[in-house]
């Protein structure tokens, strides 16, 4: 497993990068969502998701959400002064993590978003304060992640990624930075 720093001089935000991949994972989830051929294809494979969930009738309007949506969570995630505070756009995963110390999964979406919740999610590794290793995304339309094979794909990879790095001996900012070094040898 690689890892890619996202902003050029700063050591809090970093990607997993797959060498098959052309991109690290959040330039990839990005691109997907602003794909507008991929999201006509997703929202009408999971049109009633859509109905039940967010009780939307159209995909030309989940479609509109999703650009518009996908905008404000990437420069929320990438701008200056913002990215400097990703503690307070990360929330833990779930229940289970709220306990963890370290290395916890976490999500990020555009939390004071206008109109219905956000869709979209970003998942990453908190390695410690402000500190994250984004491992990919979705846009979740049901109540938990299992419930669907793109979301499930994601939480196998978010809790991969994580067992990578304890298994490597990762706990903090440091730790991790050690682990690049050595790769990049």
């Amino acid at each position: 497993m690689r890892f890619e720093r996202i902003i050029e001089g700063k050591d809090h935000l970093w990607a997993v990068r797959e060498m098959n991949k052309p991109k690290n994972e959040l330039a990839l989830l990005f691109d997907t969502w602003n794909d507008m051929e991929y999201l006509m294809k997703f929202f009408m494979d999971n049109f009633n998701d859509l109905k039940t969930y967010f009780h939307i009738e159209r995909i030309s309007d989940a479609i509109a959400d999703t650009l518009d949506d996908a905008e404000q969570l990437e420069r929320l995630i990438l701008d200056i002064p913002f990215t400097d505070n990703l503690d307070e756009l990360f929330k833990p995963l779930g229940t289970t993590d709220m306990t963890v110390r370290e290395l916890t999964r976490e999500k990020a979406r555009n939390w004071n978003r206008s109109g219905h919740a956000s869709w979209l999610r970003v998942y990453a590794i908190r390695l410690e304060e402000n500190v994250f290793v984004v491992t990919g995304g979705a846009i979740k339309l049901t109540q938990t992640m299992q419930e669907r094979p793109h979301t499930q794909e994601q939480l196998d990879k978010l809790n991969s990624c994580r067992q990578y790095l304890i298994s490597n001996g990762v706990f903090d900012a440091d730790s991790f930075i050690d682990l690049n070094m050595e790769a990049e040898l």
